[in-house]
């Protein structure tokens, strides 16, 4: 009877191991790169090959830099108080998280951007775009995330991305292609709550932009796509109360088949 148990426990942990790996998928891409995804097809974890461009954190090692000065690899904006923070803290997985935190005073906040602009929305380069995020005050803050031409301030002074924003007073996100000052806009793409959300966008390599929401496609774009403009990943957080906000940031992906 012993032996019975011991062989059961074994095949258990074989078919464990088995199904395990069934979740991890890959394919070519442009017949030069392999893409790894998961759960989704559209959902890419890693790519390899010459013509790949990425940029991945899980934030197991801290972007910061000393005194509000830019952390290495990043362009760091404080926004009308001189408080905003980027600390580090332990994340949804256990892996690590980065915090930005946000001065007390209503439209208080930091603007980071990743130094070097190496996407391009060209044809026959189709790109991922993922975040996964959870804010502390989903009415009470602007977020905004997503790529685009650096700048030190995305609200309003943008010319040229692609990102999910929510302003303060609605926890409501827009999907927004915007190209020479132009935008195209879905004002319905997802609601945040104080919980983790995935917010994720590709690109087809030819025509569209599609939006996901937690895994649900929730906007498509074909119009006003910045196409002659390399972006890099951005992100802007201003607290919309007298309080201090947070977003924390589990992990980050951009990957690019060119």
């Amino acid at each position: 009877m012993k032996k019975i148990v011991v062989f059961s426990m074994a095949l258990l942990f074989v078919l464990t191991a088995v199904v395990s790996a069934q979740d991890m998928h890959s394919k070519w891409v442009n017949r030069k790169n392999l893409v790894y995804y998961s759960t989704y097809l559209y959902r890419w974890i890693d790519a390899d090959g010459e013509g790949v461009r990425k940029f991945i954190d899980d934030f197991t090692v801290v972007p910061t830099g000393a005194d509000n000065d830019d952390p290495p690899g990043w362009q760091m904006t404080v926004l009308t108080g001189d408080a905003g923070t980027a600390t580090m803290t332990a994340g949804a997985d256990s892996a690590g998280a980065l915090i930005i935190t946000t001065d007390a005073t209503e439209d208080d906040g930091l603007n980071l951007a990743v130094r070097g602009e190496a996407f391009l929305l060209t044809q026959n380069a189709p790109l991922y775009f993922g975040i996964k995020l959870a804010v502390s005050d989903a009415d009470a803050t602007d977020l905004f995330v997503g790529l685009c031409k650096t700048d030190t301030e995305m609200w309003g002074g943008l010319s040229d991305g692609v990102y999910f924003e929510s302003a303060d007073a609605t926890a409501i996100c827009t999907f927004v292609t915007e190209k020479n000052n132009i935008e195209t806009s879905d004002t319905s793409a997802g609601t945040l709550t104080e919980a983790y959300h995935t917010l994720e966008f590709t690109w087809d390599g030819s025509t569209y932009i599609k939006a996901y929401f937690d895994g649900t496609l929730v906007a498509t774009s074909s119009t006003n796509i910045p196409n002659d403009e390399a972006l890099t990943f951005a992100l802007e957080l201003l607290t919309g109360e007298g309080n201090a906000n947070t977003v924390t940031i589990d992990w980050i992906r951009v990957i690019q088949c060119r």
